[in-house]
């Protein structure tokens, strides 16, 4: 499966501006009656200090697990798929998975799973005329669960939210890979396959199908 053959594919990469405020008390008023003579200072007395009662540390929040993506399963259908981690090759097409009817290939160039992005995933329909994982994907429908298992044992659960066909020479990648729509707080999934009917040559789709789901906490 190629994706957008015929244009090149950015790699998104989103900076982040620091913005440290400083903060300065200063006396810049001026008076003109003279300062007051300063009253004699008491005598120190003994005085009993309090112990502060010390506060309990916050709570920090975990750091997402930063090892490799292990599996990508989608109860419907019955997909439990390994991960293969896939870039783009020289043209700058993105890669598919080389495993092609057992694997979930996981673009790593771009976002990781469990860190706040848009981690994009592909994998064939059928290959050599086998059912390949993602055979069922066209049929997702909104509230269908994605379930990303990392290699760790963490799982992060997504449901499914848009489902949308595109010509594979009008695909607009780029916003299906930076995704400037998702909300800062959001965290998506995005999964690419062949759809459609085949090019003259019935070797190729004409179609991509794209199914995005967005992370739930239960």
């Amino acid at each position: 499966m190629k994706l957008a053959r015929n244009a090149a594919v950015a790699v998104f990469i989103f900076g982040l501006a620091l913005l440290v405020v400083g903060a300065a008390c200063t006396s810049s008023g001026a008076s003109d009656d003279p300062a007051p003579n300063p009253s004699p200072s008491p005598d120190p007395t003994a005085a009993a200090t309090a112990t502060p009662t010390p506060r309990p540390a916050p709570t920090a929040t975990p750091t997402p697990f930063a090892g490799k993506v292990a599996r990508l399963q989608i109860p419907r259908f019955g997909v439990d798929a390994p991960i293969e981690e896939l870039g783009v090759d020289s043209t700058n097409t993105l890669e598919t998975p080389k495993a092609e009817n057992t694997a979930v290939g996981w673009y790593s160039i771009y976002d990781r799973p469990g860190w706040g992005g848009n981690a994009i995933f592909s994998a064939h329909v059928y290959y050599h005329s086998k059912p390949a994982p993602f055979v069922n994907l066209a049929r997702s429908q909104p509230g269908d669960i994605v379930l990303v298992v990392m290699e760790d044992g963490t799982t992060y659960k997504y449901e499914v939210f848009s489902n949308q066909r595109y010509h594979r020479d009008t695909i607009p990648m780029g916003d299906i890979i930076g995704a400037p729509q998702k909300a800062d707080y959001d965290e998506w999934v995005t999964l690419i396959t062949c759809g459609g009917e085949l090019d003259d040559t019935g070797l190729e789709y004409l179609h991509r199908d794209v199914v995005i789901a967005k992370r739930i906490w239960e």
